[in-house]
């Protein structure tokens, strides 16, 4: 598993979907996107017992906004093209509010920084 985290999102941007870190700024010359539409973010932890062999330990979400009700092909290519090798916990839950669904994809890499 030597996957980076840098790349898990670069493959999330070729899915085709609008992207952003953290949320879209809604502004009037830069509206955020209708869905779906994906986000990302991350926290990190690094340790190593000097500066040859630092590890930064990664914990990571992907999440996936859909109008109305959840998007299984939408879903299953996530699963197929960016997170295929590696482990991730998946969670669905509706945003009544946004009449939309967000479905989650967290998880970890370790990667030498």
């Amino acid at each position: 598993m030597n996957v980076r985290y840098e790349q898990i999102i670069e493959r999330a941007g070729q899915i085709g979907l609008p992207i952003a870190e953290y949320e879209f700024r809604d502004t009037k010359k830069n509206p955020a996107p209708n869905p779906p539409f994906l986000i990302y973010f991350s926290s990190e932890d690094q340790d190593g017992p000097d500066e040859m062999n630092v590890l930064r330990h990664i914990q990571a979400s992907i999440e996936l906004y859909t109008s109305g009700k959840p998007d299984h092909d939408l879903e299953k290519r996530i699963e197929d093209e960016v997170l295929f090798d590696i482990p991730f916990h998946k969670t669905t839950a509706p945003i009544q509010s946004e009449n939309m669904f967000q479905t989650a994809y967290d998880f970890s890499v370790v990667q030498k920084k």
